[in-house]
């Protein structure tokens, strides 16, 4: 880049970005440049002729560059909002997706329709941290124990717990390996669910992401056969589970609960796609 203006800064960035794929190129480029100048988007154009320091002109073309080879928006710029808070995320955590919300929101209404305030929750597959999180700033009251297999992503986890002040007891392990002998009223997961075929069909960008985060065997349903065959044991009479599913997974899911003796509901998102299984222990 030879110009050192925003606005030139801005429409090299956006042109670079298209010709990589990047599909909402002009608006990341913005995105990026605000990043790297501490500014907002905002004021950009309202200083589109001011120049910037050689140091920053690089730091903008090494972000545009890593940008350019399909590394995800949200590891460039370490964050991700979700529900009302920014999360920080990394290339260790998968990152959060906008539809993991309603997973917080049947989360909360399990909450109010509880008949004590302390309640025990379990955070399968917790990843970034986003769900246990957030649950313990929207539900203070209730104790939260958050398990994931990955060393890494309970890093990342920590430090969104620390950053947003979330109350939660995150544990590494497999599935229920490190809560065994304890028992729980309410067991959330949103795990892995992708098949190695849908995964060949995945965006550069989530290939980017772990894949521990992202595979569960040839058909996308191990995690949930797991949580099935092995979550009745850490369960209160009247217990439930609630979890993500891929949009189509939703008979799949339904049926594996079904047969271990649990009452499902689906619940769909506002684009009419199966996204969440609530199974009640009978």
């Amino acid at each position: 880049m030879y110009s050192t203006t925003i606005i030139h800064l801005l429409r090299t960035g956006a042109t670079y970005l298209r010709s990589c794929g990047v599909e909402d190129s002009r608006s990341e480029a913005d995105i990026l440049l605000a990043y790297v100048l501490d500014t907002t988007r905002d004021k950009l154009y309202l200083n589109i002729d001011a120049t910037v320091t050689n140091q920053q002109n690089n730091r903008y073309a090494e972000f545009l560059q890593r940008r350019g080879s399909r590394e995800p928006l949200a590891y460039l710029l370490n964050r991700r909002s979700f529900m009302d808070y920014e999360f920080y995320v990394d290339e260790r955590v998968l990152i959060p997706r906008p539809e993991t919300e309603l997973l917080v929101e049947k989360l909360l209404e399990i909450g109010k329709s509880r008949t004590h305030s302390e309640m025990r929750l379990l955070d399968l597959c917790t990843g970034s941290g986003i769900l246990a999180v957030t649950m313990a700033n929207y539900w203070p009251e209730a104790l939260i124990v958050a398990v994931d297999i990955s060393r890494e992503a309970l890093a990342v986890a920590r430090i969104n717990g620390d950053r947003l002040q979330g109350k939660v007891d995150f544990r590494q392990g497999d599935l229920f390996q490190p809560v065994k002998g304890e028992k729980f009223d309410v067991i959330v997961s949103n795990p892995p669910y992708i098949s190695q075929n849908e995964y060949e069909e995945c965006s550069p960008e989530v290939k980017k992401e772990p894949t521990l985060a992202l595979l569960a065997g040839p058909d996308g349903l191990d995690f949930y056969r797991r949580i099935a065959q092995e979550a009745h044991e850490y369960l209160w009479p009247k217990g439930k589970i609630i979890m993500e599913i891929g949009c189509c997974q939703a008979f799949e899911v339904k049926a594996i609960f079904e047969k271990k003796g649990y009452k499902c509901t689906v619940y769909s998102d506002l684009a009419g796609l199966d996204r969440i299984v609530l199974a009640d222990k009978e």
